[in-house]
């Protein structure tokens, strides 16, 4: 059909203004719907009423959830380099990212509506945990399929370091964006609508359009053309190169811990601060703070991401790297003092929820109060984060244009499959992190009560238990305290210390460990056109590819 590219390839670094527009952007909604699992799918099975009301009980659940959750890095660390493997070695009709990316997003939507229809339709306590698990190790299945395909096309789409300045800070801006409308939707749909109404919802909403823009990555935009060499390597791939890699490239192989430390300490906040503001003020009310913060955190994200190209231009990664990082640690010490009840029974940073009873008034106690201060705290933090991160993503594809001029293989896939098994060891070790931050500070049995209240009840009616008549009675007798400022202050210890710890050890590792300079990568870059023209010669005078020889890089560059 006229203007499908299923199969067809492009040269040059010059990307194609088809692909500018649908790939990068279609990241939105890929993830949304990681967002909604990722980051939502525990905070689901918590207060959506689908576990059991007995708490002892209810506890034990939780925690078959949580352990469940950190075995699938097990099946994480089998799954992420099968699937790099496979997308590494196959070329199809279809491409050799796309079709991958097809499938995922086929099976991703499936599984994601399916997760969240089970809830209304049934299923409760053991019966849902059961099935939950199920579905949660499919979606792992399915979404790295998706992923490895997805990020791997991207640094085999140029070497041309300005275009991929460009699409890869357009598709980390699509990430945020995607991020921040779940994150919304989130935050207050569960408490108007009921836990398991919007989920329900919102899951298939995002399953859909999740399908809608992979389909369009694969009908509409061409791959690059690939050197014929590399394409040899390829096929010789075998699975255990995941490995191999990054211990014979210590460039990757920095990358790659710096990856997995990111992705453990800036979700954190995420991950958690929904409930901490449920904690701090109450399940209503705390969502609409929660929607503040997400409101900051897009602006000061996009913002920042924005102005990347710009700072590329005039600065070194490694110095934007070192800027972002004091920015960051010193953000998150002033959320710390100013966020949680560190000098008295309410922060530094707080506002009166009394008289919140309609959007205007939720606004008001939003940006009211000494909320600013939060705020302030949270545009700097998000905003160094998201340079920190765009910066870390061309690092890592130098890392891989150093790998083929280093070694003379590529084998992008094999690399890019570690970013999504770092997401996802980031996210069971968050899941963890979140669940004995609630046991520790005596905070799980508010949630458990939270959870009793939303099983009774279903869009607008509720079901009295217990001597509750309304949802407003259930939820205020869930908040039973031992000693609420010392209860919240611990977990801001835990939360923000762990954070910190990890931003330290992202920036020694990548000062004293990451050696490539934009003077070396673009001699690489110069060195790979060079190899790939003089390829291309040699198979137009009738040498076959298996007679071209290996060339890997000599001593003329400094060794990283």
């Amino acid at each position: 059909m006229k203007g499908f590219s299923r199969g067809k390839t492009y040269t040059g670094d010059k990307v194609p203004t088809v692909i500018k527009v649908i790939y990068p952007w279609s990241g939105i909604f890929r993830d949304a719907c990681y967002a909604l699992i990722g980051t939502f799918l525990l905070q689901y099975a918590m207060t959506a009423g689908v576990l059991s009301s007995d708490f002892a009980e209810y506890q034990a659940q939780m925690h078959v959830i949580t352990i469940a959750m950190m075995i699938a890095l097990v099946w994480d660390g089998i799954n992420d380099p099968i699937m790099g493997f496979l997308v590494e070695k196959f070329h199809f009709k279809g491409g050799k990212y796309k079709p991958w990316i097809l499938i995922g997003a086929i099976g991703n939507a499936l599984v994601v509506a399916l997760m969240f229809a089970i809830g209304p339709m049934g299923a409760q306590g053991w019966t849902y945990v059961a099935l939950m698990l199920v579905f949660y190790f499919l979606w792992d299945t399915f979404f790295t399929m998706n992923d490895i395909g997805y990020w791997s096309m991207l640094p085999s789409l140029t070497n041309d370091d300005k275009e991929r300045t460009k699409l890869t800070t357009n598709v980390t801006i699509a990430t945020t964006i995607g991020a921040f409308v779940m994150n919304i939707m989130m935050f207050i749909l569960p408490s108007a609508l009921g836990a398991r109404s919007s989920y329900l919802m919102t899951g298939i909403f995002v399953a859909i359009l999740f399908l809608i823009s992979q389909a369009a990555i694969y009908f509409f935009c061409p791959e690059k053309k690939r050197d014929a060499k590399q394409e040899e390597v390829s096929e010789n791939s075998h699975l255990l190169d995941l490995f191999k890699i990054v211990f014979k490239n210590k460039q990757l192989l920095v990358i790659v811990l710096v990856m997995f430390l990111y992705y453990i300490g800036s979700g954190l906040l995420t991950g958690i601060g929904l409930n901490y503001y449920y904690l701090l003020y109450n399940y209503q009310v705390g969502g609409y703070m929660a929607t503040g913060i997400s409101v900051i955190y897009v602006i000061g994200t996009v913002l920042a991401q924005f102005f990347y190209p710009l700072l590329a231009k005039k600065l070194p990664k490694k110095t934007i790297i070192y800027i972002c990082s004091l920015v960051i640690l010193i953000a998150y010490l002033l959320f710390f003092f100013v966020g949680f009840p560190v000098f008295g029974d309410n922060p530094v940073a707080y506002s009166d929820p009394s008289g919140v009873t309609d959007l205007g008034s939720a606004l008001g106690f939003v940006f009211g109060g000494t909320h600013f201060l939060i705020f302030l705290a949270c545009f700097f933090f998000f905003g160094a984060t998201g340079i920190f991160y765009l910066a870390l993503l061309v690092m890592f594809q130098d890392a891989i244009d150093y790998q083929e001029w280093k070694f003379g293989e590529r084998k992008e896939a094999v690399a890019f499959a570690w970013r999504p098994l770092d997401v996802k060891l980031g996210s069971a070790l968050q899941t963890g992190i979140r669940n004995l931050t609630f046991i520790i500070t005596g905070t799980q049995v508010i949630l458990s009560k939270i959870s009793t209240a939303e099983a009774h009840k279903f869009g607008d009616s509720f079901s009295p238990y217990d001597g509750y008549n309304t949802m407003e009675e259930a939820l205020n007798a869930a908040y039973t305290w031992t000693d609420k400022r010392q209860q919240l202050t611990i977990f801001g210890i835990i939360i923000i210390g762990i954070i910190l710890i990890v931003f330290t050890a992202c920036l020694l590792l990548l000062k004293f460990g990451y050696k490539i300079d934009e003077k070396m990568e673009q001699q690489i870059v110069k060195d790979l056109e060079e190899r790939h023209k003089k390829n291309d010669e040699l198979i137009a005078q009738g040498v076959s590819v298996e007679q071209i020889p290996e060339v890997k890089a000599t001593d003329d560059l400094p060794e990283a």
